[in-house]
């Protein structure tokens, strides 16, 4: 696909700016996300297959704080851009038009589809009540009865960031951009934290994955507002940096900077090494303590930070890998892919049953349904996401 047919499948963005290398980190984050979901390795197959299902395919859940951290960066990015010129703006023209046409109609129609796959699989009504409550956002605050998504939580998440920053760039006003961001960073960064040491109990250094009620429910409050949130803070951070230096100095003066992209990739390696060793040791994953999970959260964050860090030098070795046009394809497709391949894996996985050392029945159930989903996620993104959008954004050109 070439630059000018893909430009018809991007949005312009309400700032005019558009950063090809993170179309292209978006979509290394969702093939992180998909891979999570989808792929496995026989652990007996010894250490070093071990260690590649450890510190590769089940890591790939680093993928969401990499969607988090962009959009930290790229939904507070035009506010800053605004706070630049008047101390006293707090809110972007438009805003909560795109960001609704962005999310809810893939992700409705994502609801939709799938309740209708459960009742004609299992005719059990426990999915709409499932459906409902992810629909409305209680599945925030109260369990499901069913799994219905295991993608939907990190929407949830999303939908907190977008209501916070209106109102904290309102808080903020009078402030210059960099004490803006400081601040934003704080309460984003601290509120999170702190929260999540008060729904850790006490007296429990080790806490088992889902092994009883009320251990599920401390973990599923550790996933929900606002323990969340300290993703996003690293891409506000990057914004407030962003803004003022490039209104001071001509990016193409900036390019050194982009360096820091390349310790962000080396920091994600060395967290993904991390995470597979302490996983093949301690299977760290399976009994969580605060200590992880406080990494967990730290780490990924902060390299996915300093990859934003590429934009500085468009021209450099590691914006180009992140521009090239497959890849930029897939990052603009991510989030209807995110929405539609879980349910779908996991068809193909429980009918088709594990592969025995099969290469075809291994690639049934991995491959086949991502192959799958991604051209219905192109298909749904084309033909139904892409023209709310646009329609959304020619109606603000002309109000």
């Amino acid at each position: 696909m070439n630059a000018p047919k893909l430009q018809r499948w991007e949005i312009v963005a309400s700032t005019g700016s558009h950063f090809d290398a993170l179309d292209g980190l978006r979509g290394v984050a969702i093939l992180l996300v998909v891979s999570f979901h989808t792929l496995y390795v026989n652990p007996d197959h010894g250490w070093l297959v071990r260690m590649f299902n450890w510190g590769v395919i089940q890591s790939g859940w680093m993928g969401v704080p990499i969607f988090f951290v962009l959009s930290g960066f790229l939904i507070s990015y035009p506010f800053f851009q605004k706070r630049a010129t008047d101390p006293q703006f707090w809110y972007q023209r438009g805003y909560a038009r795109r960001r609704l046409a962005k999310i809810l109609p893939p992700f409705y129609l994502s609801v939709v589809v799938f309740l209708i796959f459960y009742w004609l699989q299992f005719h059990d009504v426990a999915y709409f009540e499932s459906a409902w409550k992810w629909a409305t956002g209680l599945a925030n605050f109260t369990p499901v009865p069913v799994p219905f998504n295991l993608s939907y939580w990190s929407l949830l998440v999303e939908s907190h960031f977008y209501l916070l920053l209106p109102l904290l760039f309102w808080l903020t006003r009078g402030l210059s951009v960099e004490r803006t961001g400081a601040v934003i960073f704080g309460v984003l960064f601290l509120v999170p934290l702190l929260a999540r040491q008060l729904v850790w109990p006490e007296n429990v250094h080790v806490l088992p994955d889902y092994t009883d009620p009320l251990q599920a429910e401390i973990l599923h409050k550790l996933t929900r507002f606002p323990c969340q949130l300290d993703y996003f803070a690293w891409g506000v951070l990057f914004a407030s940096v962003f803004v003022p230096l490039t209104k001071k100095v001509a990016l193409e003066n900036l390019r050194a900077l982009g360096g820091l992209g390349y310790a962000g990739v080396g920091l994600m390696v060395v967290t993904l090494v991390y995470w597979g060793l302490w996983q093949d040791q301690y299977d760290i994953k399976a009994h969580k303590t605060q200590w992880s999970i406080e990494i967990s959260h730290l780490l990924p964050a902060v390299a996915a930070m300093l990859m934003l860090f590429f934009v500085f030098n468009p021209a450099g070795l590691g914006a180009r890998f992140l521009a090239m046009k497959w890849l930029r394809f897939v990052g603009i497709v991510s989030f209807e892919w995110f929405l539609f391949h879980g349910p779908v894996v996991r068809l193909f996985l429980d009918h088709a049953g594990k592969s025995h050392g099969s290469v075809l029945a291994y690639a049934w159930v991995t491959v086949v349904p991502l192959a799958v989903t991604f051209g219905l996620s192109v298909l749904v993104y084309r033909y139904f996401s892409l023209p709310i959008l646009n329609r959304v954004r020619d109606s603000l050109k002309k109000t």
